[in-house]
C-alpha cells in the first residue's frame, strides 16, 4: 500500500479546480473501462492506494521537475542515498486531455501530489 501525501501548492489548486464545472466530469463521471463505476480521480487514487499500475488510457508519462519540487521532496524524505524520486505526469481524460496531475512517485512507496490544472495553469 502506497501513502499518498498532497503539497501544499497541491491543495490549493485542488481547491479551486474543485469549484471548476469543467473538472465535473473527473471528479463525478464514471470511467468507461472500470466495471466499479469510479470517476477518473478515485480510479487512479485508488491505484496509487494499492500499488496497482496505471492503466494506459491515464497518457501517465515523466516530467523533469523543477528544483523548487525537488527540494520540498527532499526535505520530506530526509536521507535520500537510496531514494528514487521520479516526477510523473497523467491525464484523467486520456491521451489528448487537459486535466492533469503531477506527482512524484518514490520507491519508498510514497506518492506526492505536486500539481492538479490544465496544461496552461502547471505550465504557462
Amino acid at each position: 500500500m502506497s501513502k499518498i501525501i498532497p503539497t501544499n501548492r497541491f491543495k490549493k489548486q485542488y481547491k479551486k479546480i474543485k469549484k471548476n464545472p469543467r473538472w465535473r466530469k473527473i471528479f463525478q463521471d464514471t470511467v468507461v473501462f472500470d466495471k466499479n463505476h469510479r470517476s477518473a480521480w478515485r480510479y487512479v487514487m485508488d491505484c496509487f492506494i494499492n500499488d496497482q499500475p496505471i492503466p494506459e488510457y491515464f497518457y501517465e508519462h515523466p516530467i523533469t521537475l523543477t528544483s523548487q519540487q525537488k527540494q520540498l521532496i527532499k526535505n520530506r524524505l530526509g536521507d535520500l542515498s537510496e531514494i528514487d524520486i521520479r516526477g510523473l505526469d497523467l491525464h484523467f481524460d486520456g491521451h489528448n486531455g487537459d486535466h492533469l496531475l503531477l506527482y512524484v512517485r518514490t520507491n519508498r512507496s510514497i506518492i506526492y501530489l505536486i500539481g492538479i490544472g490544465t496544461h496552461s495553469d502547471l505550465f504557462g
